[in-house]
C-alpha cells in the first residue's frame, strides 16, 4: 500500500463547486445588503426633503400679509390644470417671519416634481425669487377650512373664493413615488392652521 499524493478529480470538482457556491451565496448578500443600504439612504434623503418643505411651507402659511396691504388675493386654489395649484401672499419667506416684504408664493405640481417658487411682491423689489422642489411626487391636492359661522360648522372645500380672506386652515397632500415599479407611500397630510383663535362669525 502506496500513500496517496494528491486528490482524485471527483474531490477536485466537489471542493470547486463548493467554493463556487459559497461566492455565489457571498455575492447575493453583499449585493442585497448594498440594496437595502441605497433603499435607506434614498428614504432617509428623502424624509429628510420632506421635512424642510413641510416646516418652510408651515412658516410661509402662516405670515399672511393684512389685506389693505396688498390689491390681490390672499389665497386662492386653481382647479384650472389636472392638478390643483395653491397661490397665496406670505410675509413668511425670510427672517424675522411677518415683519419682512409680501411675497407670491405658489405651490405645484411640474413633471412629478413637487415645485414651491417665491416671488417678491411688495417691499422686497431687490430679491431674487426663491425655489424649493420635491421629487419624486406622483399626486397633489389642497383643501381649504372654512370659517365656522353661528348657522354652520366650518366644513372643507377644494377651493377658496374669499379673495380677501384666508380659512381657517389648508391641507396640503403629496404622494412620494418610493421605488421604480412599487406602490406610491401616501404621506400624511400637512394641515396649517391659519385663523387659531377664531370664533364663530354670524
Amino acid at each position: 500500500m502506496r500513500p496517496r499524493l494528491g486528490f482524485t478529480l471527483l474531490e477536485v470538482i466537489v471542493a470547486i463547486t463548493v467554493t463556487g457556491l459559497a461566492l455565489t451565496t457571498a455575492g447575493m448578500a453583499l449585493s442585497a445588503a448594498r440594496s437595502t443600504a441605497a433603499r435607506i439612504q434614498r428614504h432617509a434623503a428623502r424624509t429628510e426633503s420632506d421635512s424642510r418643505v413641510r416646516a418652510v411651507l408651515t412658516d410661509m402659511l402662516r405670515h399672511a400679509p393684512r389685506a389693505e396691504q396688498v390689491d390681490e388675493p390672499l389665497l386662492v386654489v386653481d382647479r384650472t390644470g389636472t392638478t390643483p395649484v395653491l397661490r397665496f401672499l406670505s410675509t413668511g419667506v425670510r427672517e424675522p417671519y411677518g415683519t419682512g416684504g409680501v411675497w407670491r408664493v405658489e405651490v405645484a405640481l411640474r413633471d412629478s416634481t413637487l415645485v414651491m417658487r417665491a416671488t417678491p411682491a411688495v417691499g422686497e423689489i431687490d430679491a431674487s425669487p426663491l425655489t424649493a422642489t420635491l421629487s419624486p411626487v406622483t399626486g397633489f391636492d389642497v383643501r381649504a377650512l372654512e370659517h365656522a359661522t353661528t348657522l354652520a360648522a366650518a366644513g372643507w372645500r377644494a377651493d377658496w373664493p374669499i379673495a380677501q380672506d384666508r380659512p381657517r386652515a389648508i391641507e396640503l397632500t403629496w404622494q412620494h413615488a418610493v421605488d421604480l415599479g412599487s406602490a406610491d407611500d401616501a404621506s400624511r397630510p400637512l394641515r396649517v392652521v391659519l385663523a387659531p383663535l377664531e370664533r364663530p362669525r354670524s
